[in-house]
């Protein structure tokens, strides 16, 4: 799969140089100005942004991208050519490999970080298109790649093509891993999956009061997981191969009438899951202990999945505006999913069946089900401003869903031997049906009003009503009231200060974590005593108790403060930097399996992270980054992370840029006798060239 990557990136780059050598074959556009071409053929980023992708992976919007395009000039068409590519070099690597992979994932070699190409013509002067947009990123084994294409004829169509695909890793050595300590580090649950999502929609009469759509959604996941299999007694490790698929199928309209915006949207989602799970060859299992004198062994074990749904969904969003001091906004959701699993698994080996209280050497099961699950969500606003001073906002939330299945599972066991009789049974079939019930709804109304004291103090003053209802076999519901007050003063454009405050009570927790009675505080100030200069920070204060319920006895506590500021005292010197310190505690009796006492469970956790960054212009519009960024986490978990930065970008003309940057990542656990730790240097050359004719 590397291989191939590497193969796709080479040939993008190549691509991308051949229309670097190529561009002196288009002319240039006869009425701009000299000038005008070299503001055009600026680097887009003097800074020196990081090149790792989740720093330079594109976020800018279809509407954001078409707005900010430059207009293509009346001579004729406007073409812009931006490339970021080049080499990941890592060395020194020492610790976890699947620690590293399940964070970070970053690969060597060849890179295309980012890549855009766009044509703009003059409106009305081409019949098909007005601007093709071409945008790629992270190609090249990143964990996170993405490609989209857009077309543009205004006030005809918008076509959006894009795709995205993302190679999730997972392999933690200590999770649900029985023989951690004893020195095993590979991990038991390992998910190393592959998943890609397409999407297409043409947007017909975009900007028009009437606009419909109609969109194509895919999505797939394959890849191996490596699991465990809790049967017969014991656990044993599986091999899954986890495929599975679904196509959304969707068709909408827009309705634009001035001071009323209706959108309509229905579809249909088509699911298939086809994953297959092995295991071969002699198990003695993670737990060693005998039962009843014998062991608990697997010889094999075979599965197979085949099962299929069919979601129809509706969307509707309006907007109304009756007259300027009422604001009114809807938004309902509605889906009818419906599935049907089939599930079939044949198992040998030596197991035993609580239940039956029997040993058996072997087992077929037939699984056959149906479930529905319709679903509807609500949420309602309004925002009303009948004085000038005053301001009433009032919102209405609700999510409800049912699940209901039935189930058929035909189990057949061979070589049967129960304790509490002699003889062996050659086969022992069992035919059981379930069907099962659940649903929840949820409410919440909340309703807030704002006094504008003064044109800058602004005091606030609510409600919120939350009630949540659980039904399994019984019912179980919550109500919770919640009194909301806030404070903020604007002393200019560039200082201000808030405080707001939620007291909250609630009858009696659904869940043994549920927040009952709580209390929160948060104070956020924004201070700049000059233009060059600004600071941000925030106190947050939570507790929560349940002194209702003595039988679980959950309190929780955490506290957070923050602090940021930018510098920027001259042209070409810049600084900026955070601090962050947190402090959790939380507390919840619970059961101990083994021995069924109870115990308090206690977790503590202090955590402070801290990150400084300066950019500094050298000569010849040379830019140095300088950066370091780390936490430290004392508690029942702790750890310290540390990754400090450095880039040199150095421009060779107006147009093209080299630059290198360095990073380093030290992961520390401090738990552990056998840590997941892991470090590592990342070094990468790049170019940067940017193209506008």
């Amino acid at each position: 799969m590397l291989s191939t990557q590497r193969n796709q990136t080479i040939t993008a780059l190549c691509l991308a140089l051949v229309l670097c050598l190529t561009w002196s074959t288009i002319p240039a556009q006869g009425n701009q100005t000299q000038e005008q071409q070299g503001e055009a053929a600026q680097p887009a980023d003097k800074q020196g942004t990081s090149v790792e992708p989740q720093e330079t992976t594109e976020t800018q919007t279809p509407d954001t991208a078409q707005d900010t395009s430059a207009q293509p000039s009346a001579a004729g068409p406007r073409y812009e050519f931006s490339l970021d590519f080049g080499n990941r070099f890592e060395s020194n690597f020492q610790g976890s490999r699947d620690m590293y992979r399940s964070q970070l994932d970053f690969g060597e070699g060849p890179k295309l970080f980012n890549a855009r190409f766009q044509v703009s013509v003059p409106k009305g002067s081409n019949t098909y298109f007005d601007r093709i947009e071409v945008r790629l990123n992270g190609w090249g084994g990143e964990p996170y790649n993405r490609a989209s294409v857009r077309f543009h004829k205004d006030k005809i169509y918008d076509l959006d093509i894009d795709y995205q695909n993302v190679q999730y890793f997972s392999s933690i050595p200590q999770f649900a891993n029985p023989f951690f300590e004893q020195g095993l580090l590979s991990s038991q649950h390992i998910f190393d999956i592959g998943q890609r999502y397409g999407r297409a929609r043409i947007t017909f009469l975009p900007g028009n009061w009437f606009s419909p759509y109609v969109g194509w959604d895919h999505t797939d996941r394959h890849g191996p997981v490596k699991t465990t299999l809790d049967t017969g007694g014991d656990e044993f490790l599986i091999n899954t191969l986890y495929d599975n698929r679904s196509n959304d199928l969707r068709a909408g309209v827009n309705f634009n009438l001035g001071r009323f915006n209706l959108l309509l949207e229905g579809g249909n989602r088509y699911y298939r899951d086809n994953s297959e799970t092995l295991a071969s060859g002699f198990q003695p299992g993670n737990s060693l202990a005998r039962l009843f004198g014998r062991e608990i062994t697997l010889n094999s074990y075979a599965a197979d999945t085949d099962s299929t749904a069919r979601i129809p969904f509706g969307n509707g969003i309006a907007q109304w505006r009756p007259v300027d001091s009422l604001m009114m906004r809807a938004k309902v959701s509605y889906t009818m999913g419906s599935m049907d699993p089939v599930f079939t698994d044949v198992v040998s080996g030596n197991f035993f069946s609580r239940p039956m209280s029997a040993f058996y050497q072997g087992q077929r099961q037939d699984i056959l089900g149906n479930s529905k699950r319709p679903s509807i969500y609500g949420d309602f606003s309004a925002e009303w401003a009948p004085f000038e001073r005053f301001r009433l906002i009032e919102r209405f939330n609700t999510y409800r869903f049912h699940v209901s299945s039935n189930t058929i599972s035909n189990s057949v066991f061979f070589q049967v031997e129960p304790l509490l009789a002699t003889g062996i049974l050659e086969e022992f079939q069992q035919l059981e049906e379930f069907s099962e019930f659940l649903s929840l709804n949820n409410d919440v109304q909340e309703l807030q009003g704002l006094f504008y004291i003064t044109p800058r103090l602004i005091a606030r003053l609510g409600h919120r009503y939350e009630h949540r209802e659980v039904t399994v076999v019984d019912t179980f519901e919550l109500e919770r009231n919640v009194v909301i007050a806030g404070l903020s003063y604007d002393f200019s454009m560039r200082n201000r200060i808030s405080a707001e405050y939620e007291y909250g009570m609630a009858d009696q927790p659904i869940m043994r974590t549920d927040v009952v009675d709580f209390q929160r505080a948060r104070l956020r100030g924004r201070f700049s005593p000059f233009q060059t200069l600004e600071f941000n920070g925030s106190a947050t204060l939570f507790d929560n108790e349940d002194d209702d319920s003595p039988e679980i006895d959950f309190t929780s506590r955490n506290r957070d403060y923050t602090l940021q500021f930018s510098y920027n005292p001259v042209a070409r010197v810049s600084f900026s930097g955070g601090y962050e310190r947190s402090n959790i505690r939380t507390n919840i009796l619970y059961v101990v399996p083994q021995t069924l006492t109870v115990d308090r469970s206690r977790y503590r956790e202090k955590g402070n992270f801290g990150n400084a960054f300066v950019s500094v212009q050298l000569v010849r519009n040379a830019t140095l980054s300088l950066g370091y960024s780390g936490w430290g986490i004392s508690g029942n978990f702790p750890l310290n992370y540390h990754r400090p930065m450095a880039r040199l970008e150095v421009p060779i003309d107006e147009r093209v840029s080299l630059y290198g940057q360095w990073n380093y990542y030290d992961y520390n656990e401090k738990v552990q006798p056998f840590p997941q730790d892991y470090r590592v240097h990342h070094t990468v050359l790049g170019l940067r060239v940017n193209l506008d004719r």
